[in-house]
């Protein structure tokens, strides 16, 4: 301690007599100097960047944009940098999961495992089918017009390679379960085609999506117990739904705001058309304010 003293004090006494020598302005550099401030010469600190220059960080949008350049198109495309829609496919498979469990057990980690690595794969293979579906529509909507199919950045075909890789890697993993589970994660896939063709014949795509992202409520039970118990999977399969439709409406409400009227039949009227029945209800109970809502949002 004695020491590391000493050196400050001889710092301090050189820089004021600098100082002294130098006048003013040499003054306070000499004293920022010692304060330990960079001077014209000394290499800035990286302030925690990587090696592109880039600040480091571990969110998901950081691991895109450190992906290598060629593969960061795919990522966009299966929503890697947007992991909330996997966390909403995951989640009722660790419900299901849990409550399958012995009593006074924790789930099954490799079970758990799994159904992450699953719902990864499935909600990237989604969401490329997704924008395999929209892509003439996402050109036209300022929100959507830089997904990597609309903008260009992957043609129609590597995305059906790239969805083909997906839906191979699933099934391997499926495989990994008893025949009654593959059987019924086999059975949804035709939820996962059709469900982005919904918003273009109902106004309830958001009960299609509530079908689709909670059929892990049922996978997960049999993928334990070796079949599906109704009385356990069909009520949490259908409160799921319920969660989803209550979830997946205020985001399209959200996203009004954001969606050019060029879609707004096709997209934002899911919403829109099952609140006029409502409508009466919900102005006398809110005193207009849902009608002042609904009206700044008309359809086109």
């Amino acid at each position: 301690m004695l020491g590391a003293g000493g050196a400050g004090f001889a710092r301090c006494l050189r820089a004021r007599t600098q100082a002294w020598l130098w006048g003013s302005r040499g003054g306070a550099l000499a004293l920022a100097r010692s304060a330990g401030a960079p001077g014209p010469g000394d290499q800035q600190p990286s302030g925690g960047r990587g090696p592109r220059g880039r600040q480091f960080s571990l969110s998901a949008a950081a691991v895109v944009e450190l992906a290598p350049r060629p593969l960061q198109p795919y990522l966009r495309l299966m929503r890697l940098d947007k992991p909330i829609g996997t966390w909403l496919l995951y989640l009722p498979c660790t419900w299901s999961i849990g409550l399958a469990s012995e009593p006074g057990c924790f789930p099954d980690w490799y079970m758990l495992s799994l159904f992450g690595a699953g719902a990864i794969l499935m909600r990237g293979a989604g969401c490329t089918i997704n924008d395999m579906w929209d892509r003439d529509y996402d050109k036209k909507v300022t929100r959507t017009a830089s997904r990597p199919i609309a903008a260009g950045d992957i043609s129609v075909f590597q995305s059906i390679v790239f969805l083909g890789v997906q839906l191979t890697l699933a099934l391997s993993i499926l495989l990994c379960l008893n025949y009654y589970s593959i059987a019924l994660g086999a059975a949804s896939l035709l939820l996962v085609i059709t469900y982005p063709l919904m918003k273009r014949i109902t106004y309830w795509p958001q009960l299609a999506l509530g079908f689709t992202f909670n059929w892990g409520a049922l996978l997960g039970w049999s993928a334990v117990k070796g079949s599906c118990d109704p009385s356990v999977c069909l009520p949490l399969y259908f409160s799921g739904i319920m969660w989803t439709l209550i979830y997946d409406t205020i985001y399209a409400y959200q996203k009004c705001s954001l969606t050019d009227s060029v879609l707004w039949n096709q997209i934002v009227v899911m919403v829109v058309q099952p609140v006029n029945i409502l409508k009466p209800w919900n102005c006398a109970l809110q005193n207009g304010e849902f009608c002042d809502l609904h009206s700044r949002h008309p359809q086109t």
